[in-house]
């Protein structure tokens, strides 16, 4: 690592090999064929098993139009079939496109749109009459059998991954990623990661399909490590999710920050069966999860940063080397520098904005080179500009201040309010909306003025067209909207929202939940109807709603809070006696 220089701080130099991922895959399976590489849903797969068959799923991608260059969409459900898809799609030289099985149908059609993909690929019955290769989940091998056929050439430096981010302008925006990139990656977490957890390991596979950190557990694949693909059920219920660790006796895990705060409170750090390496990235690291950890005895834990832009993560921090957060010093093959607003180089320790260039970086968004030719500017080199506001501290460490604009992360996926601003206008009724972030844990509350309608149907609407992370924790219906100066709304003068007071008398079960939600959601008030996830609920905090009640002596799980969502349904869980609550 070279010493920084203004506030310019270069990683490694290092050579890069004109392969893919894919081909990384193949040695392996070719040198270890017989090591269990995958388990999922308690199904051992061996590097041929899986080279095997995700060659004859390639075929059958091949007969159905997929071709080297062309885009597959695999909308597939947390299985091995997802694993093979992302298998199948680079054997066949194709550019592979996850899409979540469970987004509304109106976000699957916009990004299909746009994507234009030659073949889809699908495993799920919602799906099914779109897809152009439907696998069953009980007979799919049974469907691949017949197929063979070779391996289609691959171009190292063309695409390898589309994924779509949220957009300002109300449209999903999709970033290509090339097999470079993608090797650069891999490259890095064998030279600094690989090693640090000393030998081959059991890793835990947690992350959503669809984020760009899925990438980094498959690489963990090819570099010859036992993946362990958590189920749906178990990833969202962190004392589950505990136990599979334990059960499987895996030794890495990666989260999102708050996810893997949850998970510790449940105590994933306890006892002699737990993992010695925690990766975190998506969002940052507050400094009681940075001091927690660097405490823990006989573990590693890094702190990954780094825009979908640039391939996962760019940057990397082990938390033994600071007392206090940072997102590190820039990977192998990449340099970070902060600017002014003419992108000129500011002094070390001044704020500025991140610019990010190397090997790390996309090809551009697709189908959009003005976006393109705007965040990657070509003055000199090409840089990326994060839009993140950072400094260069003197020990070379790079520190994350905030955003330059209102982009935010939520549970680890990059949201942009404007994108849920546009949605409400879309709809029918709605005359302003304004949306902004608030809260100690971010999230969206938006507020409307309404000609027709109702914030309940307003809500159903959004739903039909927005996944879960771009909904609204609360909808605030206004007679106006405040105005500045300039005939603009003013967004600093909408209020935070204050939810309605109803004269209702709770029971003293009542009372004990609801001051759960009240700690939980960080609200003032709730009623007997309050509806966890109307309230601005999700899946981990409606885990650490059930931790919460079942400390208070209430036997809650994560099941009971999804399927009762109220304070009074939930209420019916609290033991009682003749004198009262027993809790």
């Amino acid at each position: 690592m070279t010493e920084p220089v203004s506030s310019s701080v270069r990683g490694v130099a290092r050579r890069l090999p004109r392969v893919t991922w894919c081909d990384l895959f193949e040695y392996r399976a070719r040198r270890v064929p017989a090591r269990v590489c995958l388990v999922a849903d308690e199904v051992s797969w061996t590097f041929h098993e899986l080279d095997l068959w995700g060659e004859r799923l390639a075929q059958a991608l091949r007969n159905a139009g997929a071709a080297p260059g062309t885009v597959v969409a695999c909308a597939m459900t947390r299985s091995v079939r997802a694993v093979l898809g992302v298998l199948a799609t680079a054997k066949a030289g194709a550019v592979h496109l996850a899409i979540d099985p469970a987004l509304p149908a109106a976000r699957v059609d916009t990004i299909l749109a746009d994507a234009r993909p030659a073949v889809v690929l699908t495993d799920a019955v919602s799906l099914a009459d779109r897809a152009d290769v439907v696998l069953s989940t009980e007979d799919w091998m049974t469907e691949l059998a017949g197929h063979t056929g070779h391996r289609s050439p691959s171009d190292v430096a063309g695409p390898a991954y589309l994924i779509y981010t949220s957009g300002s302008t109300g449209s999903p925006k999709g970033v290509l990623v090339g097999h470079r990139s993608l090797v650069n990656l891999y490259g890095e977490l064998a030279a600094r990661v690989f090693p640090a957890s000393r030998g081959r390991q059991r890793v835990a596979h947690g992350l959503p399909l669809v984020f760009d950190a899925s990438w980094n557990p498959l690489s963990w694949l090819a570099g010859g490590h036992e993946l362990h693909l958590v189920p749906d059920p178990v990833r969202t219920d962190p004392g589950s999710y505990v136990d599979f660790v334990r059960e499987h006796r895996l030794s890495v895990v990666e989260a999102v920050p708050a996810q893997m705060s949850a998970l510790l409170e449940a105590g994933l750090l306890d006892g002699p069966a737990r993992p010695r390496m925690l990766l975190m990235g998506g969002e940052a690291i507050g400094q009681d999860l940075w001091s927690h950890l660097r405490g823990a005895a006989d573990v590693t834990a890094v702190n990954l940063y780094g825009p979908t832009e640039c391939t996962v993560f760019t940057t990397s921090c082990d938390l033994g080397e600071r007392a206090t957060p940072s997102i590190g010093r820039p990977i192998g093959n990449t340099t970070a520098q902060v600017v002014d607003e003419e992108l000129r180089p500011v002094p070390v320790g001044e704020p500025g904005e991140l610019l990010i260039s190397g090997s790390c970086l996309a090809l551009g968004y697709f189908g959009r080179p003005e976006l393109t030719a705007d965040r990657f500017v070509t003055a000199g080199e090409r840089r990326y500009r994060t839009g993140d506001r950072c400094r260069l501290a003197a020990d070379g460490h790079l520190e994350w201040l905030g955003r330059l604009d209102d982009q935010v992360k939520i549970r680890g996926h990059r949201v942009e309010p404007g994108e849920v601003e546009q949605a409400l206008l879309a709809s029918p009724g709605v005359r302003q909306a304004a949306v902004r972030v608030e809260g100690a844990e971010p999230r969206l509350v938006a507020y409307v003025v309404l000609d027709t309608g109702t914030v309940a149907r307003l809500r159903e609407r959004l739903r039909a067209v927005l996944p879960s992370y771009l909904l609204p924790s609360a909808m605030i219906p206004l007679d106006a909207m405040p105005l500045g100066p300039t005939g603009k709304i003013d967004r600093a003068a909408l209020a935070p929202p204050v939810p309605v007071r109803r004269a209702v008398v709770l029971t003293s079960t009542q009372k004990l939940v609801a001051a759960a939600f009240r700690v939980q959601l960080e609200i003032p008030a709730v009623d007997a109807d309050s509806d966890f996830f109307d309230l601005g609920g999700h899946s981990l905090s409606a885990a650490a709603l059930a931790a919460r009640l079942r400390a208070l002596g209430v036997p809650c799980s994560l099941r009971d809070v999804l399927l009762r969502r109220t304070v009074a349904r939930l209420a019916e869980l609290v033991p009682t006696t003749e004198k009262g609550v027993t809790p």
